[in-house]
């Protein structure tokens, strides 16, 4: 009956992982200048990582290799279509001539 409620005993790394929350929970409460400074230097990073400036260059990069894939991708347009009807062909077609009519 036990090995029925195995999911719900906590592992070791669950209970190191809890203690340590609780332990930072209570320094927080008891020392407000922990939680002021881990607050401060959270707020920095972000300021430091995520700028509007960074992002827009992020998102322009993002969109050459776009435009270049789709680029790509129109010049073998043809060769896909084919290789798609040949597939059709030599697979979909019979396997859904395989497929016995429906039943009413």
């Amino acid at each position: 009956m036990t090995s029925h409620l195995a999911w719900a005993q906590p592992s070791d790394s669950t209970s190191k992982a809890a203690q340590l929350l609780v332990e930072f929970f209570e320094k927080c409460k008891t020392d407000q200048s922990h939680w002021k400074k881990l607050s401060e230097g959270a707020m920095q990073r972000i300021k430091e990582k995520y700028t509007w400036k960074k992002y827009s260059k992020r998102l322009l990069n993002l969109t050459a290799v776009y435009g270049f894939w789709k680029h790509v991708t129109n010049l073998d347009r043809r060769e896909s279509r084919r290789y798609l009807e040949m597939f059709y062909a030599l697979k979909y077609r019979p396997l859904a001539q395989s497929v016995p009519p429906a039943v009413e």
